[in-house]
């Protein structure tokens, strides 16, 4: 019982060190141990935190700020259907200098309603604007507005038929097609005359989509599209005859085949 009692009344070692001696297991030194397990922690993290990278934080010229693009386009709503591009053109010319006009069509004649105008300037946007909206022109009033901004898409999404009076271009009427043409046949048969721009099939707005019998297709000349016309016109296209003339040619015949009303005899 000697060698128990003495290893009791062995002094405690010093607080500051970690590890307490094997065998002895007091609360005093347990508590110690853990103060300084805290006290490494807090130390190692104290460390850490003063050595981690500015880097993290990001770099105010690594902000990429997002440019904006000036507001010069415009939207007019409502206008008369047998305006012309040519017309919504002269229309906004007399507010400032107009870079292009997007004349949405229904058909050959016939616009949907709805243009799109870029001006030269925000300043002329909103000039066009102020004195263009709300006011009536050929007893309708229109509306105008700022286009909302073409958003970015990786893929193109098809829309409507549009003439764009940018730059100028000579477009053939092509009728009689069978609803089977898709735009693909129209570039296929029209690939052996040159000048081809673009080649369009309309269709109705109805579900399921159908075709509507006709199609535009634009030239870079005037030349050229006389060519294809003497070129295509009567040739059959999946076994059909088309009709191959200049869109203004066709806009006359449709005019004149409307019957007109009769004057009242007095």
């Amino acid at each position: 019982m000697a060698l128990p009692l003495a290893r009791l009344l062995l002094p405690a070692p010093p607080a500051s060190q970690c590890q307490p001696p094997l065998g002895l297991r007091f609360p005093t030194r347990h508590v110690s141990y853990a103060a300084c397990s805290r006290g490494h922690r807090a130390a190692f993290a104290a460390r850490a935190a003063a050595s981690a990278p500015a880097a993290l934080a990001p770099a105010p010229e690594a902000v990429a700020e997002e440019k904006v693009e000036p507001r010069t386009r415009l939207v007019a709503q409502n206008i008369p259907w047998d305006c012309t591009a040519d017309d919504m053109r002269a229309l906004f010319e007399k507010h400032g200098s107009v870079v292009g006009v997007e004349l949405s069509m229904y058909n050959a004649s016939k616009n949907r309603g709805l243009v799109f105008v870029t001006m030269g300037s925000e300043e002329e946007a909103s000039a066009a604007l102020n004195n263009l909206n709300s006011t009536t022109l050929n007893d309708r009033k229109i509306k105008v507005d700022f286009a909302r901004p073409r958003k970015k898409q990786p893929k193109q999404v098809k829309q409507p038929v549009v003439v764009s009076d940018s730059t100028e271009k000579h477009i053939l009427f092509v009728g009689n097609l069978t609803w089977r043409v898709r735009n693909r046949h129209l570039r296929e048969l029209f690939a052996s005359t040159p000048g081809v721009l673009s080649a369009e099939v309309i269709f109705h707005t109805t579900t399921p989509r159908r075709s509507a019998g006709y199609a535009f297709v634009s030239f870079s000349s005037k030349e050229a599209a006389e060519a294809a016309i003497s070129t295509l016109n009567g040739q059959k296209l999946m076994g059909r005859p088309i009709n191959v003339m200049f869109k203004e040619e066709n806009a006359k015949r449709n005019e004149s085949s409307v019957p007109k009303e009769e004057s009242e005899v007095e």
